[in-house]
């Protein structure tokens, strides 16, 4: 439901404006606006752009749900009887139904209608509005910066609303009294079943014209239309009604007259200041077109044809076509690059694939190539382990690192020589010669506090027949670890 709902009801002299504030029991009028239309004094300005700076000093209607109601003075109603119940089907009948009841081309109009009675034979209600008019409102409403989703008539809303009412009778004449024109509108079983305007000049007798022009109606309507309406009240509102129309229509009719005044009927809330202003006869319409926002409307609808409402795609079809046009430029653009950067990859994957071929025919001469990485690989665990100590499956020590870690562990003042160096499983044993037995203990010591070592044992320590040196042997015992 919206917050707040903007009746608008654009007369031949005044606009009407409501603004109400919505809610899930009562709404409220936050304020609302008399404001007659104003007359330029030259040329550079215009007559609306006057009124509506005027309108928009007394009603903030920003952010405001706008309904517009067209103007029933420029509306025409005609009962028609057609022999279908689809209402797809009744619109395309339409234009043939009402084209000889017509004084201008259906061409040139906007047509909705409304159902009284369904069946083998549908009764209903066609309005149709002037096009040009249609173009008036519209520009009309454009300078207000809203934009109304739909567009009922004036006066058919008010009634609307009575037939919401459960205190007012199933049957009952409705009339809208202005200036200038009336528009009269009998109700049966809760439904609109006939609408007439009549118009005559202001100075005129107005009162007697209208009492002339119910009675002609209601006879009409009897004789042609529905022989059992017998309605005992009558509604009346609009901005020439006073306490004469009053008397003369309660002594001429045999009908309990009773002002609309919907406020009062349901019981719609405003502040003191905005009540001590409030004119039921002249503001009913307005306040009409924002209750029946909320409540759903049910009627005539004038926004069709060139005036509907556009679907979403096509108001933005421009937009989604150029987005779309700059989606598939990039798409090409992005299919453009991977072409061109898978192409520099394969010239690259060659090059690189050639040098392969290169190096490994120069590592491994002879060899056919199935899968070179893998190939080059097991060659390489084939002549790491050539160095590793024969027989030791569990120390990753080659020889080499053992001879390193030997000749980094024994003291650089001792004067030795080895002579021999056997390495087998995890024992190695080695032979030769130093200056003194001294000399053999603390290589071994200094052996023995290597992690790598887990024991040293000196298994032969002599002094050499010719000469001065120690000829020693040692077995060296590598740990697990």
């Amino acid at each position: 439901m919206p917050d707040k709902v903007l009746g608008l009801d654009i007369q031949k002299e005044t606009v009407n404006a409501v603004l109400v504030k919505s809610g899930f029991r009562n709404p409220q009028i936050i304020s609302f606006a008399c404001v007659p239309i104003q007359e330029a004094d030259d040329d550079d300005q215009d007559d609306w752009e006057l009124t509506l700076a005027e309108l928009k000093e007394t009603v903030d209607f920003s952010g405001a749900i706008p309904v517009v109601a067209h103007p029933a003075s420029e509306t025409s109603f005609r009962n028609l009887v057609v022999p279908f119940k689809d209402p797809k089907k009744i619109k395309q009948v339409l234009p043939f139904e009402l084209e000889p009841m017509m004084m201008r081309p259906l061409d040139q109009g906007i047509v909705d209608f409304q159902l009284i009675e369904k069946g083998d034979k549908t009764r209903l209600i066609a309005c149709m509005a002037d096009i040009s008019s249609m173009h008036i409102l519209w520009d009309r409403v454009k300078k207000l910066d809203i934009e109304p989703e739909f567009i009922p008539v004036e006066s058919v809303s008010t009634v609307l609303c009575l037939i919401g009412d459960p205190k007012v009778p199933d049957e009952f004449i409705f009339v809208d009294y202005q200036f200038t024109q009336s528009i009269i509108i009998f109700v049966t079983n809760r439904t609109l079943d006939f609408i007439r305007r009549i118009e005559y000049p202001e100075s005129s007798d107005a009162e007697r014209i209208l009492l002339r022009s119910i009675y002609h109606t209601r006879i009409h309507f009897l004789e042609n239309v529905n022989e059992n309406f017998n309605p005992e009240q009558l509604f009346i509102t609009g901005a020439r009604v006073d306490e004469n129309v009053h008397e003369i229509l309660s002594e001429q009719m045999d009908l309990e007259i009773h002002e609309t005044n919907l406020v009062e009927r349901f019981s719609i809330k405003m502040e003191k200041d905005v009540a001590e202003n409030w004119q039921p006869n002249v503001l009913d319409n307005a306040l009409a077109l924002a209750i029946i926002q909320n409540n759903g409307n049910t009627s005539f609808n004038l926004r069709q044809g060139p005036f509907a409402i556009k679907r979403r795609w096509q108001e933005y079809k421009n937009e989604i076509f150029n987005t779309l046009l700059w989606l598939i430029i990039l798409a090409l653009s992005f299919s453009s690059n991977l072409f061109i950067d898978n192409k520099i990859l394969e010239k690259e994957n060659a090059f690189l694939t050639q040098e392969v071929k290169q190096i490994f025919n120069k590592v491994l001469p002879g060899e056919k190539i199935n899968n070179p990485v893998q190939q080059m690989q097991e060659r390489i665990a084939i002549l790491k382990s050539s160095f590793m100590v024969p027989g030791d499956k569990h120390s990753n020590l080659s020889v080499i690192d053992i001879i390193n870690l030997i000749s980094t562990l024994i003291d650089k003042n001792v004067d030795v020589r080895f002579t021999r160096f056997v390495a087998e499983g995890n024992e190695i044993h080695i032979s030769g010669k130093t200056d003194a037995f001294n000399s053999v203990d603390i290589m071994k010591n200094k052996l023995e506090n290597a992690r790598q070592i887990e024991t040293v044992s000196v298994s032969s320590s002599k002094k050499e027949r010719r000469g001065d040196k120690i000829v020693f042997k040692l077995k060296v015992t590598l740990s697990d670890s």
